[in-house]
Parts: structure tokens; C-alpha cells; sequence
């Protein structure tokens, strides 16, 4: 977890999870107490902070303060096709690692670490990894093969498009409006992607749907902040898919989609 030998027993680290997509270590301070940094995904870190460190010292953000760092920072840095991660601390006197805040929730759903929650922003960085040269000529000879590719990521939406039409992935004239603009089901979230090929009881209880599921996988170019169970939804469904049933669809997306099932 990138902690030597002699110092990994000093202080609480919770490791990184797809679910909480966040990382933290408590660190004792020498006058008593921890210091915690977080680092994570940027929305997620943003949402979890109630003050900013500026000018050395600790300034209180509002919803305004949060929307003016996403939209003049997170998302200029995505649309660069950067990664943006979140940089964040608390100072508190004790630690209790397994303590959680309920009404703050980890992106599957469950309990936020308390050791998580109320920190002070430090900073949100953008990392840029550029695609090799190589990748945009061979998604266009999978294509001429017949391989339709699709790219599912952990990403920021907004970064996992940027990367994508780069790569060749959402073609600017299939896939998108005239301003630029992806179409309807092309790109989206994991949370979007499970809402929309499951049934939900009263209490909640996800039920996979083949048949939402199909008229969604032909046009997703696109799956961003997605979990592990949604990379196994989607080749759960693909496997059991009766598309290839209906020739006139599978014409219609040949000539709209420009891919074969």
C-alpha cells in the first residue's frame, strides 16, 4: 500500500476500492491525534469535503464553491481526456477505522467510512496518459475485421468520452449530434447502465432484464465509473442476447450503427 517496513504499523490505511473509489491513511501527528489524507475520484472526494485549505488556512465551501471546481477545474481537465483525483486531509483526536456515517453513501450503496467524510479540500490534479499512436489504427482494423469495440472504465464519464472519440470508440458522425454531443445510451455511468437493464422491487431488489438489456448493449459505445459486477452484467447479457434474432433490427443497426450481429 506504498507504506516502508518500519512505519506500515503507525496509523489506519484504507485501501483503495472500486466501491468507494477512494483510498485513505491516518497518520499519528507528533503533538497527539491523526492527521487523514484521502485521495480518490474527484466528484467523490468533492462530496465528501465541507472546507478548502486557501491562503493557509481552512475556508468553508458551499454548494456554489463545489459547482465552480467542477465545472472551471474537473471538467476542464476531463474534457483534456485527464484523469482528475482529489486531494483531501481531516485532523482528528482519535481513530475508530470501522466507525461509519449512514447517511453518506459509497457508490455501491453501502456505509461511508467516518474517518472519510467532513475533510478539508486540498486539491484536485489532472493526469494526463496519452493513447499510444497505435490504438486508433487498430480499433479501426478491429472494425474492418468485424470486432465491434466498446470500452467500459472506471473513468469520469467526461474523460472516458474524451478518450474514447480519441481512440476512435464513439465515431463523431455515428455517434454524436451535430454540436458534438453524444447520443442517447452511447456513453453513460455504471449507475445509469444498471438502472436501465434491471427491475427493482419495493424494497429495492435488482432483477436483471435481457430484454432491456438488449435494446440498450447494440448503441453503448461507452461505460464509465463502472463496478466489477457491471463488466460482468454486460458479458452476462451479450452471452444470452437474441438481437441476432431479429434480422430487420440487426439490418437497421448495420446501417445506422454500422455494426454486424
Amino acid at each position: 500500500v506504498g507504506r516502508s517496513a518500519n512505519t506500515i504499523d503507525q496509523g489506519v490505511s484504507k485501501v483503495f476500492t472500486s466501491s468507494r473509489k477512494m483510498m485513505s491513511w491516518a497518520v499519528p501527528k507528533p503533538e497527539g491525534g491523526y492527521r487523514v489524507y484521502a485521495k480518490g475520484a474527484s466528484e467523490i472526494i468533492l462530496s465528501r469535503v465541507g472546507n478548502m485549505f486557501q491562503a493557509g488556512k481552512q475556508v468553508k465551501m458551499d454548494d456554489d464553491e463545489v459547482a465552480t471546481i467542477t465545472d472551471t477545474v474537473i471538467t476542464k481537465f476531463a474534457n483534456l481526456a485527464m484523469r482528475t483525483i482529489g486531494l483531501a486531509y481531516k485532523d482528528v483526536d482519535t481513530i475508530d477505522s470501522d466507525e461509519v456515517e449512514t447517511l453518506i453513501k459509497n457508490t455501491d450503496g453501502s456505509p461511508a467510512f467516518s474517518m472519510e467524510t467532513g475533510l478539508t479540500l486540498l486539491g484536485i490534479v489532472g493526469i494526463e496518459d496519452p493513447l499510444r499512436p497505435q490504438v486508433a489504427p487498430a480499433i479501426v482494423r478491429c472494425y474492418k475485421a468485424g470486432i465491434d469495440v466498446r470500452m467500459v472504465t472506471g473513468d469520469n464519464l467526461i474523460t472516458a468520452i474524451a478518450i474514447a472519440k480519441g481512440a476512435g470508440i464513439l465515431n463523431m458522425e455515428l455517434h454524436c449530434d451535430k454540436n458534438g454531443e453524444v447520443l442517447p445510451k452511447r456513453a453513460m455511468e455504471g449507475k445509469v447502465f444498471r438502472k436501465m437493464v434491471h427491475d427493482y422491487s419495493a424494497d429495492g431488489e435488482a432483477t436483471f432484464n435481457q430484454a432491456k438489456f438488449d435494446e440498450v448493449w447494440p448503441y453503448l459505445r461507452v461505460l464509465a465509473r463502472s463496478s466489477p459486477d457491471d463488466k460482468l452484467t454486460l458479458a452476462k447479457g451479450l452471452n444470452a442476447s437474441t438481437v441476432f434474432e431479429d434480422k430487420e433490427k440487426c439490418r437497421m443497426l448495420k446501417v445506422q450503427e454500422k455494426i454486424e450481429i
